[in-house]
């Protein structure tokens, strides 16, 4: 897993945002405009919810960056972990063309359901961030020859292909830096992709697009 310098540390976007909730709260505070005040605490509670979200990722990491394996595995079905995480995940999002494409079951991993779970929100989070509303998402969970794969991929504009091998780097943001995130996701997602000795590959399709996916270059559970 890349350990590469990030280009902005945590501490300092997290000091970034109690500075930018500082502002906003003078605002709220000073303004005599209703509509300004209520601009001004929504954006300090969007501001407290990244820093929650970063707060949380940065937690995660730390738990999973000591581990040399999964301390329980369990067999673990694909297909329906995927039907289940999708469903999770549309019940806290606006509506949105999200697909699920399964073929084979059940296609089998030793692993940690909650862990692979986190992968999927993580790569589902992702595609809704960087690409554009009517954009058409696809979850699949399939099995090609002796592999199986888990993954997301969206008929977007795709990432630079200068920018791919960074997408891993703890802190690093693809195709938009001003986008919303903490550039984590995809970094967690490697690290759990190690401890269930699996690929974590990122690509841009022939016919335009990008996926991310897990890959399992051999069954792992017959």
């Amino acid at each position: 897993m890349s350990n590469a310098s990030p280009r902005l540390p945590a501490p300092t976007r997290l000091t970034s945002g109690r500075a930018a909730s500082r502002i906003q709260a003078q605002v709220a505070q000073l303004s005599p405009d209703a509509n300004d005040r209520q601009h001004a605490l929504r954006q300090i509670v969007a501001g407290a919810d990244r820093a929650t979200r970063v707060l949380e990722q940065l937690l995660r990491l730390a738990r999973l960056d000591p581990l040399a394996r999964l301390p329980n595995p369990v067999e673990v079905g694909l297909a329906e972990l995927a039907r289940q995480g999708l469903a999770d995940f549309l019940q806290s999002v606006d509506a949105r063309d999200i697909r699920l494409q399964t073929a084979g079951s059940p296609l089998l991993v030793r692993g940690d359901a909650e862990l692979l779970q986190i992968v999927l929100r993580n790569l589902l989070d992702n595609a809704l961030r960087y690409t554009p509303a009517d954009s058409r998402i696809h979850v699949f969970a399939r099995r090609q020859g002796g592999e199986l794969s888990l993954g997301v991929a969206d008929d977007g504009p795709g990432v630079p292909p200068t920018e791919l091998p960074r997408l891993v780097e703890r802190f690093y943001r693809g195709r938009e830096a001003n986008a919303e995130g903490s550039g984590l996701g995809l970094a967690i997602v490697q690290r759990i992709a190690e401890l269930h000795d699996a690929r974590f590959e990122v690509e841009n399709l022939p016919a335009g697009g990008f996926t991310a996916r897990l890959r399992w270059c051999r069954s792992p559970a017959a």
